[in-house]
């Protein structure tokens, strides 16, 4: 008879470590996130007080996740949009921990891929709607609104004009917002005290492989904001996703779906 054989368990299904948007969204915004059967989720989010750096914030919640996901399980720590900063930096600082990176909508500085894209959507909303993201448009940050209810208001508007087509997934993901958003952080970001960084030099030192997917018609953060960023990672990939916007796996569930699997299968195997 054979002697039983010997060595480390086998390994779990993978826990993600989700950075969540915004500035200062909550962890709600990503629950529609078609992850992989059995993976676990652990949300570091960047609301914080008055005073606070968000992305600071959101930072060293992502570390100490990182820190404490256990090694029963590989780890992806993935992020949406403006959470791409804190997730670039946790993983910089956390060498070895990470198995992979994910990035949606993401971008190396902040821009607009499609200014004309904007425009035509900001044309095609209807009534109100249309108005408060004129409104938006034109709000300079240093004049954002002191009112609560309208600055969110406004944000949400402007949100809006990221996404091909409002159903119901769509206005689903705008009602997870409107809950959850901190505006103590988006106020720190539109006052402009959270400090300026170079992301580029950032996003050399992550030495796990990274995979950028943002939306083919994302006027934000589209096909050139993907390669860009995929370009000053030491091991980056970009993917597109046809026909998508700014919150890609609301408009194609299956294909997001599908890359993070595909991630799963490569880079953090069970």
């Amino acid at each position: 008879m054979s002697p039983p054989t010997t060595g480390p368990p086998p390994l779990g299904p993978p826990t993600f470590v989700l950075a969540p948007g915004g500035p200062g969204l909550g962890g709600e915004t990503l629950d529609g996130l078609p992850l992989p059967p059995g993976c676990r989720r652990l949300v570091g989010a960047g609301d914080c007080g008055p005073g606070g750096d968000p992305f600071a914030v959101q930072t060293d919640r992502l570390v100490r996740l990182l820190d404490t996901a256990g090694a029963e399980r590989p780890v992806v720590l993935l992020a949406h949009s403006a959470g791409a900063r804190p997730a670039l930096r946790a993983a910089a600082r956390s060498p070895g921990r990470v198995r992979a990176v994910v990035l949606l909508a993401a971008q190396l500085r902040d821009g607009t891929d499609h200014p004309e894209l904007l425009r035509e959507r900001l044309d095609a909303l209807d009534g109100p709607l249309r108005e408060t993201a004129r409104r938006a448009r034109a709000t300079a940050p240093d004049r954002a609104p002191a009112d609560d209810d309208e600055l969110r208001e406004l944000l949400l508007a402007d949100l809006a004009l990221t996404f091909p087509a409002l159903g119901p997934p769509q206005r689903g993901f705008l009602a997870a917002c409107a809950r959850s958003w901190d505006l103590h952080a988006v106020r720190a970001v539109l006052s402009g005290r959270v400090p300026e960084e170079d992301l580029a030099a950032t996003a050399a030192r992550v030495g796990a492989p990274v995979l950028v997917v943002n939306g083919e018609w994302d006027p934000w953060a589209g096909a050139p904001s993907a390669r860009e960023l995929a370009a000053a990672l030491p091991d980056g990939r970009a993917r597109t996703v046809p026909g998508a916007g700014h919150v890609p796996w609301l408009d194609d569930p299956e294909a997001v779906g599908r890359l993070l699997a595909r991630t799963v299968e490569e880079e953090a195997p069970a």
